[in-house]
């Protein structure tokens, strides 16, 4: 009897780490896609493709929808940065999270539009969190070198690229096309991580 007592004070949700962080990551980051994509539903003008996600945190219709899916996505990646530390995620990984989440936070208090010194340090605080990103993507294709992974520093690669060339005046406007598939790549990047780290015998239903 006593026995049957202790197993059913067991707890419910059991599931391993890199399972709540995929759960967590799953949840957090469509929740900040979704909201970018009604961002870009309500304005996809020459002025967003030219400033890029940006634009949405000083364009007064969509100030709000942008700070709810920063938010969101910061919240998921600090918590599933929790979860990757009890795995045998590199240093590197976990670190990246939390940096990135406090990085999106940096970008909301710097509006761009409000003079040269928050401009360069908005574009400063974004140029980092994309090197950050990008440096996750590479230690995952060094973890193994699949063609999954090496789809994913292709597409972290092709994003960066589009939005690189869109920063000078070449007559280039792409650069919130090449941010969304940026950020498309870095979130597709840690849920694989999630999958490499857990293994195959890992069930994410």
């Amino acid at each position: 009897m006593d026995e049957l007592k202790a197993t059913s004070t067991q707890p419910v949700d059991a599931a391993p780490p890199l399972v709540l962080a995929r759960r967590i990551l799953l949840r957090s980051q469509g929740t900040f896609f979704a909201l970018l994509a009604i961002c870009i539903g309500i304005d996809h003008g020459s002025a967003a493709r030219t400033d890029g996600i940006s634009f949405y945190g000083v364009y007064h219709r969509t100030v709000v929808l942008l700070v709810l899916g920063f938010g969101a996505a910061a919240a998921g990646l600090w918590r599933a940065a929790a979860h990757f530390v009890h795995s045998d995620a590199p240093l590197l990984v976990c670190r990246v999270m939390r940096l990135v989440a406090v990085g999106l936070f940096a970008l909301l208090v710097t509006p761009f539009n409000r003079g040269p010194l928050l401009n360069w340090t908005h574009m400063s605080v974004g140029v980092a969190i994309a090197l950050l990103q990008l440096s996750v993507g590479l230690s995952l294709v060094r973890r193994l070198p699949s063609p999954r992974s090496i789809a994913i520093l292709a597409v972290l690669l092709f994003g960066g690229a589009m939005a690189a060339a869109s920063l000078p005046d070449w007559n280039f406007p792409y650069l919130l096309q090449g941010e969304v598939v940026y950020q498309l790549g870095f979130s597709w990047c840690l849920i694989e991580w999630t999958r490499v780290l857990y293994g195959r015998r890992a069930s994410f239903a």
